[in-house]
């Protein structure tokens, strides 16, 4: 509670306090909630059925005497005025005392100078883009954009519909808008500082010509932007406003502004790719969905999507790269959705509270060459049961893992282990983590119990790592978590990190599964960000500061030389040590076992098994024998070099698990 008064105070502090109070004073909380809530008189209170989630019984409560409303059902939802504001508008505290002050009648307090001049410049910017739109709009019905209607009569889209979104046409004329806006008072700067002109080679002009108009509004639905389809053969098919004081596409999502309200009834979102997909969405009724407008999911993205679900189904392209966008937007939306703590009963029978996901994300798989627009279009009861039937995360994981990994491949396998692991590992349900660890054991053809020992806390995400239980001593939960000792791969894996932003193209020469042989998954994630041409020091967070850390180092002029093969040798000492670990920890499962069951009848069996001329594989496979026989052959494979065939423990039983006796025992890898 303590925490809450000090995060208000802050808030209000921003503004004065008496201004909020009065404000609250004057607005009544049930007239307000009531504005969009059907609400029922219980008493000195008011009830309903929640509008932030589905329910039959009203559990949804106004409070006007506390000037309060609460919801004491599923989602827990609850505050004030300001608070109803934000989480039903979507907006910030300033925007909501703005909004409340006006209906109030309440003079909030005069910005500074240079603010209010700020505000006055990015009001003269929303002006021009409307100003811009409305001239896009009234062109559309000229005879030079027969080409950009035929296209939209072709792809479906009716005329109130295109009504509705805005869209437009851009003459080809090289001066058309510019004229136009200049004819209304706007500048020449103006004009090009909403990134509506472009000047270089040559002399200045508008930005988009010839093309059809999509506005892009913010989610307070004013225009901040456009987006332009070419109507010919262009190398170019889709430009945008490029990085304005208004317009910035990683925190924007495509028809938000008018697929809010129903987001919250649906209690889901969907985002697609395309404006023409939200579109045809918008059309057939499914007004839930919104466009990412082509990019991967962005953390700002997910964060306008927060207040509104936690439930996001990801429809991206089949591609590679859609796939590879798809992973991206997953993980990003992971992490920016935050995780909430819950209840985890320990092997011990202990509670001990872990953080787990704050949401439900799932994955429209869409089939190949097809894309929402056409589905919904063409085929509604299709696109209805991929959106009903879409996997969750893991599940597309996996099956992505399958199909991109040579699962007869032990290299192979072991990448995709320290791929799909951690993010069992965070799975806090025990009964749904140890059914994926069974069935990542049998894809990687490896004991459970390894596996257990491998899902260590250094290898969950940090978003997901779990927190202190409640018992913990107040010292301890108040001190930062100890930084993970960095192993000698991690080591490595900077010094390749370093190598490839000096020389980004050294990347071709390295094998693209070498992000999975590193422990740290910082490293590990900005490592592949690199190998897929991206910049990482781009990123916010820890992903870009370690980044940044890591390009300020000197490299070594050896390697500066000849980075592709500096690179491609880095990479090659990366994967021979995640082998030699392997190897050492198979090792040690191996002594295990053979304390447990002694070394003569291993010894035995492996002799039995070679005199009886059999396949090296007893009957029962589930014998400890076998079990011992077999992680020992994986142990040797995995440390042998490429090429070099490893005798089988069963048919050469001195290579086998009584010659491995000594070296295990001394805690030394087989070889």
């Amino acid at each position: 509670m303590l925490g809450r008064r000090r995060r208000l105070g802050t808030r209000e502090g921003e503004c004065g306090l008496s201004v909020v109070d009065e404000v609250k004073a004057r607005v009544d909380i049930a007239e307000l909630v009531g504005e969009s809530v059907a609400l029922r008189k219980s008493g000195r209170t008011f009830k309903a059925l929640c509008p932030f989630h589905a329910e039959k019984t009203p559990s949804f409560i106004v409070d006007p005497s506390r000037q309060t409303w609460r919801c004491f059902g599923a989602c827990s939802e609850g505050g004030d005025v300001f608070s109803w504001v934000m989480k039903r508008q979507g907006v910030e505290f300033r925007e909501a005392l703005r909004i409340l002050a006006e209906r109030a009648g309440v003079q909030v307090a005069p910005m500074d100078a240079q603010a209010e001049e700020r505000q006055k410049r990015l009001g003269r910017l929303r002006s021009v883009n409307e100003a811009a739109a409305r001239f896009y709009r009234r062109s559309l019905a000229d005879a030079e954009a027969a080409e950009a209607r035929g296209y939209l009569e072709r792809r479906g889209v009716p005329d109130a519909v295109a009504e509705q979104f805005g869209l437009g046409y851009a003459p080809a004329a090289p001066d058309a808008l510019r004229g136009y806006l200049s004819a209304r008072g706007y500048s020449a700067e103006e004009i090009a500082t909403a990134g509506l002109s472009v000047e270089g080679e040559g002399p200045v002009r508008d930005r988009f010509r010839g093309r059809l108009i999509f506005p892009i509004r913010d989610p307070q639905g004013r225009c901040v932007g456009f987006g332009a389809r070419a109507l010919d053969d262009s190398d170019v098919k889709y430009l945008n406003t490029p990085q304005t004081p208004l317009f910035d596409k990683s925190s924007l999502l495509y028809g938000l502004d008018r697929a809010r309200d129903d987001i919250r009834g649906a209690d889901h979102v969907i985002v697609v790719e395309g404006y023409m997909d939200v579109i045809a969405a918008h059309q057939h009724e499914q007004t839930h969905v919104v466009a990412s407008m082509g990019t991967a999911l962005t953390e700002r993205q997910v964060a306008l999507i927060k207040p509104l679900t936690r439930k996001i189904l990801l429809a991206l392209d089949a591609d590679a790269a859609g796939a590879a966008a798809t992973v991206r937007g997953i993980d990003t939306a992971r992490e920016a959705v935050g995780t909430e703590p819950r209840p985890v009963v320990t092997a011990r029978g202990l509670v001990r509270m872990q953080n787990t996901l704050a949401a439900d994300i799932r994955i429209i798989e869409l089939p190949p060459n097809r894309d929402p627009d056409d589905l919904i279009r063409l085929d509604p009861e299709r696109w209805s049961a991929l959106v009903r039937e879409a996997p969750g995360y893991l599940d597309y994981r996996f099956r992505r893992g399958r199909e991109a990994y040579d699962l007869e491949d032990p290299r192979a396998r072991s990448v995709l282990m320290g791929e799909l692991l951690p993010l069992v590992a965070a799975t806090s349900d025990p009964i749904v983590r140890a059914e994926y660890m069974q069935r990542l054991a049998q894809m990687c053809r490896i004991d459970v119990d390894t596996l257990r020992r491998r899902a260590s806390i250094a290898e969950v995400p940090p978003h997901l790592r779990a927190s202190p239980g409640p018992a913990a001593r107040p010292e301890a939960a108040a001190a930062p978590p100890p930084r993970r000792r960095l192993t000698r791969i991690d080591k490595h894996a900077e010094t390749l990190i370093t190598l490839l932003q000096h020389g980004p193209a050294a990347a071709a020469a390295v094998d693209p599964g070498t992000p999975g042989f590193v422990p740290d998954a910082l490293r590990r994630e900005l490592l592949r960000s690199l190998l897929a041409g991206e910049d990482a020091a781009s990123r916010e967070g820890e992903l870009g500061a370690l980044a940044e850390e890591l390009r300020a180092r000197p490299v070594a002029p050896p390697l500066l030389a000849e980075p592709g093969v500096a690179a491609r040798d880095i990479a090659g000492n990366i994967r021979h040590l995640h082998m030699q670990e392997d190897a050492r920890e198979h090792a040690r499962l191996l002594a295990e076992k053979q304390r447990e069951l002694g070394a003569r009848p291993l010894h035995d069996a492996a002799y039995d098994l070679a005199r009886d001329g059999s396949d090296g594989t007893p009957d029962d496979e589930s014998s400890p024998a076998a079990q011992v026989l077999e992680s020992h052959a994986r142990g040797r494979a995995l440390h042998a070099p490429a090429g070099v065939a490893t005798p089988d423990p069963a048919t050469h039983p001195s290579a086998g698990t009584n010659g491995a006796t000594t070296g295990a025992t001394n805690g030394e890898a087989p070889s």
